[in-house]
């Protein structure tokens, strides 16, 4: 399994750090960015993106996920022209915190429910009546979060992506790292 994670400038590392390791448990990790040049992110972690956009094969991506941050910094024509193809074929598509602003501006978020962390009545993109207050919203194969579901959202991308063996596993999971329980294996 493929799970592709686009990074910029600015990007916030921690709100898909938690999906990134549930989802190395059970294939690649591969970072995208809009050029093959060093990011920092939020944090000011320098990363290097192992391709750009341009070098993607739609056929590989299992899930695409897209961190927040300034969403100014990422208005561009290819990215949301990928977003859209990936929709057509229903490959899951995840976006939090600011993130959902790029999924409404390239269509995808069309008629589909959705949270964010972003003032929607401040972005005319945004759909009012499928805006859910929730920390994780599923609608199809989107999934939206606001910053403060980081946790939910690595479940929630979990879920969709089949990776928990059983019950028992995402029980396990959501007891570890929503309640911190003590590891019990």
């Amino acid at each position: 399994m493929k799970t592709y994670i686009l990074i910029y400038d600015d990007f916030v590392q921690f709100e898909v750090i938690i999906a990134s390791y549930f989802m190395k448990t059970k294939g690649e990790i591969v970072t995208v960015g809009l050029t093959n040049e060093k990011v920092s992110s939020f944090e000011e972690f320098i990363t290097l993106p192992h391709m750009t956009i341009d070098e993607i094969d739609i056929n590989d991506v299992d899930v695409f996920i897209i961190p927040g941050g300034n969403p100014k910094k990422l208005k561009c024509t290819k990215f949301y022209k990928l977003l859209k193809d990936l929709n057509k074929k229903t490959i899951p598509i995840a976006a939090i915190c600011s993130a959902p602003i790029h999924l409404a501006r390239s269509g995808v978020l069309k008629g589909k429910n959705y949270t964010t962390t972003l003032p929607i009545d401040e972005y005319k993109l945004f759909e009012k009546e499928y805006f859910k207050n929730k920390n994780v919203v599923v609608d199809k194969n989107i999934i939206t979060a606001k910053a403060s579901g980081y946790v939910d959202f690595a479940i929630e991308i979990g879920k969709v992506m089949n990776i928990f063996e059983n019950e028992e596993d995402l029980e396990e999971t959501i007891r570890y790292f929503k309640r911190f329980d003590e590891y019990e294996g």
